[in-house]
């Protein structure tokens, strides 16, 4: 029996105030002083460890329960100060509204148990939280390997342990043989056989989200129309009714209820109301459930709070979740984003594809696509996918010329495809779009790139694409599609600048040129000409010569066929004949090329 040496007896949630000590609660009458420092030193120590070495957060709080239970007040310990003081939360943070706190010292709780199992404590003492409280007591540690358990392990082996050795090498041997045999005989499989290829789906439901408050409808449905556009999951309301439906295991409905599909995420929310509301969502992965997101907001003053003020405030949110390389997105490539990808995790590949642009991937992702479409020639996301990388191949310098043709019709084919398959899909329209400034339709390009935007707005690579079409195309509306992608993108890597970039090439603006080079960094994968060269032109524009040398020697490096000809790259990959011209006017004024 082990008892549990407490410096404190509070139970979060509950005022211990007025009640008397239990005798059987494992308290002790040791002084807190000594129970104090032996807090201490176990505290170094565990801290100290390879696993909270590498876990500053953890590390942190664990270092602030353990002082403040040590100091006499944990007794006072609460979910507020546990986020705010312990885990560097904002001081607004609300402990009704998100759960992060128990969340974390759960975690803590797990990092524990996993450090006892292999390290054994300075004083006989171990460190524990117990279950639903946050101040922390002492525990005696418990020793599987003591001289008990070895005289039980003793006793309990045979007294002449090789006796029957024989026997258990002849079945060992036996077992070995039949599944040899059923490797040979049945085929092998490590997945189930739709892993991966279907859409997950996402509830939206919530507490006082769902509840008849004008502002929480509003929200509600500004986040179902938002979400419901993404690609990357199937959008369900959560109601009541089929909560309480799902518990019961009979009846007329019950059939139909069994066939619907398990949601796999499930987006909660808290709305904290009053002058100046603010919005707390919870993302959860279900089955088993855990916590792999949340945030907040404030909605500003409430007074001002119309529709349209709400999408713009709620818009980034959106698109952390539900864009191409979204939470939801990353988070299944992560679990179906294997070699044997198929539809779905196909498309979770290529858009990871097209953010990254490494050459071994790319192999990959035209295998999968064409895999799929055969099992499935209907999708017309797929069908969008192809049309892209046909473009890509097309324009690609390795591509024999004379191929080119023949690409750019199976670019048009498939794009078509998609068009009469789904006229209403983003991804199609935008993969239409890209086909016409190939051709140089322009005026189809630009109806193509306006119907995606505004069939997806919620997504800054499909924004970022469209913009650059309109730029292609010299259509004004360019700069503030590009403009949407930068404010809804979180990536530090200032990805859709890039098309800035042009835009100020394209106008010689050298304001926005210089906006441009200050956000966009080099590409953490791969080494992409594109990137180089467009920096390099940049540069050069804004008369940084030094800067576009080096940008030059890059592209040189990475992407000799590129640099050699870097107009013709400009023109096969579809940019307007006022970008090439002037990148070619800055390359030749920082004489990178030839005059």
């Amino acid at each position: 029996m082990t008892d549990a040496r407490e410096v404190t007896a509070d139970r979060d949630g509950e005022e211990a105030a007025g009640r008397p000590a239990n005798p059987a609660s494992g308290a002790v009458s040791s002084p807190m002083s000594s129970d104090a420092e032996l807090m201490r030193q176990e505290l170094d120590t565990v801290i100290a460890s390879p696993d909270f070495a590498r876990a500053p957060i953890m590390k942190r709080l664990l270092s602030f329960l353990v002082g403040e239970t040590a100091s006499g007040r944990g007794d006072q310990l609460k979910a507020y100060s546990v986020a705010v003081d312990g885990l560097g939360r904002a001081p607004d943070y609300d402990a009704r509204a998100d759960s992060y706190p128990r969340v974390q010292v759960g975690r803590l709780r797990r990092m524990l148990d996993n450090h006892y199992r292999t390290n054994q404590p300075v004083n006989g003492l171990r460190l524990t939280i117990p279950s639903g409280r946050y101040r922390v007591a002492l525990q005696p540690a418990e020793e599987p390997g003591g001289p008990e358990a070895e005289a039980a392990a003793s006793a309990a082996l045979p007294q002449r342990p090789f006796q029957f050795g024989w026997h258990i090498v002849l079945l060992l041997v036996l077992v070995g043989l039949a599944a040899a045999l059923m490797l040979r005989v049945l085929p092998m499989r490590t997945t189930a056989p739709n892993a991966g290829r279907e859409r997950p789906v996402l509830e939206i439901g919530g507490t006082t989200m769902a509840k008849d408050s004008p502002l929480g409808k509003l929200v509600r449905v500004t986040l179902i129309n938002g979400l419901g556009r993404s690609d990357m999951f199937d959008l369900r309301p959560l109601r009541r009714s089929a909560v309480q439906g799902a518990s019961a295991a009979s009846g007329p409905n019950a059939p139909a209820a069994a066939a619907m599909p398990q949601a796999r995420y499930r987006l909660g929310g808290d709305l904290i109301g009053g002058e100046h509301p603010r919005l707390f969502l919870r993302l959860m992965r279900l089955a088993p459930d855990r916590l792999i997101w949340s945030g907040d907001i404030s909605l500003g003053d409430a007074r001002q709070l119309d529709g349209e003020t709400l999408e713009q405030r709620l818009a980034p949110m959106i698109a952390t979740i539900g864009r191409a390389n979204g939470l939801i997105a990353t988070h299944e490539l992560q679990e179906n984003g294997g070699i044997e990808a198929a539809g779905y995790s196909c498309l979770l590949l290529y858009h990871r594809y097209r953010k990254e642009r490494t050459v071994e991937e790319l192999r990959h992702v035209q295998a999968c696509v064409e895999k799929s479409l055969k099992r499935d020639p209907d999708n017309a996301q797929l069908q969008a996918a192809a049309a892209q990388l046909a473009i890509e191949k097309m324009v690609s310098t390795e591509t024999d010329p004379r191929d080119r043709p023949a690409l750019l019709l199976t670019a048009r084919r498939h794009a078509q495809i998609a068009g009469s398959i789904d006229p209403l899909d983003a991804w199609g329209n935008a993969a239409r779009a890209r086909v016409a400034v190939a051709r140089n339709a322009c005026a189809q390009a630009v109806g193509f790139a306006i119907r995606a935007s505004e069939l997806q707005p919620y997504d800054p690579a499909l924004l970022a694409d469209a913009g650059v079409y309109l730029l292609d195309c010299d259509d004004p509306r360019a700069e503030a599609m590009i403009r949407r992608a930068i404010a809804l993108d979180d990536d530090p890597e200032g990805r859709f600048y890039g098309p800035l970039l042009l835009l100020a090439i394209a106008r010689d603006d050298q304001a926005m040129a210089r906006e441009a080079l200050a956000q966009m960094a080099p590409p953490v994968l791969g080494r992409h000409g594109r990137f180089f060269l467009t920096s390099a032109v940049g540069y050069a524009m804004i008369g940084d010569v030094a800067r576009a040398r080096a940008a030059w020697a890059q592209l040189e490096e990475g992407s000799a066929a590129i640099a050699r000809d870097p107009r013709g790259f400009l023109e096969r990959i579809g940019y307007a004949a006022k970008v090439r011209e002037r990148a070619m006017v800055h390359l030749r004024n920082a004489r990178l090329i030839a005059g």
